[in-house]
Formats: C-alpha cells, sequence, structure tokens
C-alpha cells in the first residue's frame, strides 16, 4: 500500500470516528451498564474484506461465463462463509456490556488510567476485542462469567474534572473479512489537582510559639557553630571557640519545629491563581508528608486545621475545583 493511500484511508477513518458518534447520539454521557445491541453496532467490510469480495466476483463471473458448474459451486462457498464471517463479527460485540470505569485522581500533567470493565450479558465468550483511544489501542479476550478490564491512559492537561472523550470498541473477529465496532461514552470522570509547584517554596511558618506553627526566638539551645558571615549579629558570635581556632564563628541555635501553620491562598503575593494553587498544592504535599497539621484558607473556605489522608484529599478536592464553574 502507498504511502499516500495509507494517509487517504487514516484521514477517511478519522472523518469516521468523528461524525458517527454525533449522527447516533453516542457521543452524550450515558449511565452505566451500557449494553451493545444492534441499534449502535457499526458493521462494515474490512480492507481484507473487500480483496476477498473481489476474488469472490471474479470467480462467480468466469463461472457463469463460461457455464461451469464447479467454479460456480467453488465461488458460492466462500460466499456462506462471508455470509457467516458477517454474523458472528457482529455477534462478537452484539451484548457485551460496560459494566464500570474507574480512574484515581491524578495531578496536571500526567495521564489519569482509565479502567473500562467488561463483560458478556449473555454469557457467550468474546474473542479479539479491541479498544481505541485517541492513537491507542488495547486488545482483550472476554471469556463467558468474567469480567475483564481495559486501561486506557488520558492525558490530564487542565485541572478540575476529567471525562474521557468516547472509547471505540472493534472487532474483526472470526476471519477478518468485517470489521465492527461501537462507541462507548460513559459518565465516568476523574478529578485532576493542579500541578504541584517544582522546585517548592518553604513552607510558610506562624511565629507563635508552642501554638500555631511557632518558633521561639528566645531559645538558646545551642546546635552548632559556622563560620561568620557579614550581617551576623555580635551577639551570636562565639567568643571563646573563635578564640581557641583563630576564626570567628557563629552561635546556630536549636528552633524547635513547627507543629501547625496556615496555608493562604491571600498570603501569596505576585501571583497568577494557576501559580497560587500550585504552590498551595505543594505545600499541602509538604505538610502532610512531614506529619504537620495545616490550614487551608482559600477565599469564601477554610479547610482544618487537621492532618492526614483525608484532610490531603479534602484539601486537594479543593484546590482542583477552585473558582471552575459547574464544580
Amino acid at each position: 500500500m502507498s504511502a499516500a493511500l495509507r494517509r487517504a484511508r487514516a484521514a477517511f477513518w478519522q472523518q469516521v470516528d468523528r461524525r458517527l458518534p454525533n449522527l447516533t447520539r453516542r457521543h452524550r454521557f450515558e449511565a452505566l451498564p451500557i449494553a451493545l445491541n444492534q441499534r449502535r453496532i457499526y458493521i462494515v467490510p474490512s480492507g481484507f474484506g473487500l480483496m476477498f469480495a473481489v476474488m469472490l466476483f471474479a470467480i462467480l463471473a468466469g463461472a457463469l461465463n463460461y457455464n461451469n458448474n464447479g467454479a460456480l459451486l467453488f465461488g458460492l462457498l466462500p460466499v456462506s462463509l462471508a455470509v457467516v464471517s458477517m454474523h458472528q463479527t457482529f455477534r462478537n460485540l452484539n451484548q457485551l456490556q460496560l459494566v464500570q470505569v474507574h480512574a484515581d485522581p491524578v495531578f496536571c500533567g500526567e495521564s489519569a488510567l482509565f479502567s473500562f470493565h467488561f463483560n458478556a450479558a449473555d454469557g457467550r465468550t468474546r474473542f479479539g476485542i479491541t479498544g481505541r483511544y485517541l492513537d491507542t489501542y488495547r486488545h482483550i479476550d472476554v471469556r463467558s462469567g468474567e469480567t475483564r478490564r481495559l486501561d486506557v491512559p488520558v492525558p490530564a492537561l487542565a485541572r478540575g474534572w476529567l471525562s474521557p472523550a468516547p472509547l471505540r470498541i472493534s472487532t474483526v473477529w472470526p476471519f477478518g473479512l468485517f470489521f465492527a465496532w461501537s462507541y462507548l461514552h460513559s459518565q465516568a470522570r476523574t478529578l485532576v489537582y493542579p500541578r504541584p509547584e517544582s522546585p517548592a517554596a518553604p513552607l510558610p511558618a506562624v511565629p507563635d510559639a508552642g501554638k500555631l506553627g511557632g518558633t521561639d526566638p528566645g531559645d538558646d539551645d545551642l546546635r552548632s557553630l559556622r563560620d561568620y558571615a557579614a550581617g551576623d549579629s555580635p551577639r551570636m558570635i562565639a567568643w571563646k571557640a573563635s578564640a581557641r581556632t583563630g576564626e570567628l564563628l557563629v552561635r546556630q541555635l536549636e528552633v524547635p519545629r513547627a507543629k501547625e501553620t496556615i496555608l493562604d491562598f491571600d498570603a501569596i503575593i505576585g501571583l497568577d491563581l494557576e501559580r497560587k494553587l500550585s504552590r498551595l498544592t505543594r505545600w499541602v504535599l509538604d505538610a502532610d508528608r512531614t506529619g504537620l497539621r495545616y490550614r487551608l484558607d482559600l477565599p469564601g473556605q477554610k479547610i482544618g486545621p487537621d492532618q492526614g489522608h483525608t484532610h490531603r484529599l479534602r484539601c486537594l478536592k479543593a484546590l482542583a475545583q477552585y473558582a471552575l464553574a459547574g464544580s
């Protein structure tokens, strides 16, 4: 097949994929379970099937022209095979059922892995089922009494709710003479969190000792000594240690670690909305990783203070849906 013919064929199928769902309302979200039936299954001869048809036409034309009964019988047998093949290809999709779609939340810029779960509503085994999402292909067999999973990655390009485009399910089983397909557009969706800021800004500290993320500036517990730098207070110079070494050394004091802090949207200055949410997302992840109690302050909404997995998910969900229409 020439390159021009391949391009023309690819362009034709792109138009088919784009137009056919609109003709049958199958582009609309549908509630699960979704069962395929004769109203939503398309079937056409495959490329191999068209070549097969041309061959049969040549055999039958020659048999009729020369009135050759043997050749006529030889030509009619493949015709019956083609009819049976068309019926079996259709039945391979008919009553195939999508029962569940699941995807875990992801961060913006990643790919959400949507898992489509299929079973056979009538108990028949299905062979050679192909799922296509954009340019990604996955192949499964759905055996009687089993539920099979088909995973497709969906790029998460923006925060908020992510719903996958229609998934095309197709088959050429058993002989490859016909191509049958249908579209599935479920109500499934997953949440896309803002992309965490990188490199990360340090977590905000609240100067209130022992209460809300405080540090104690009067704590004189010595942690270590370091070389003197311009601008250091003379009161922090360790004179005895400096006399022993002959170099100016400065005391570094142990500062108690904050136990709680506030992640405030309005306190972030000089960034646009998405970059503010990106920074808050990073702070939520860092505070959760270090076991810090924190409160997330968004305009019109305060979450916490609290800590743990559930609190982290509540904060990330609020950040993902902040200032989005319909959230």
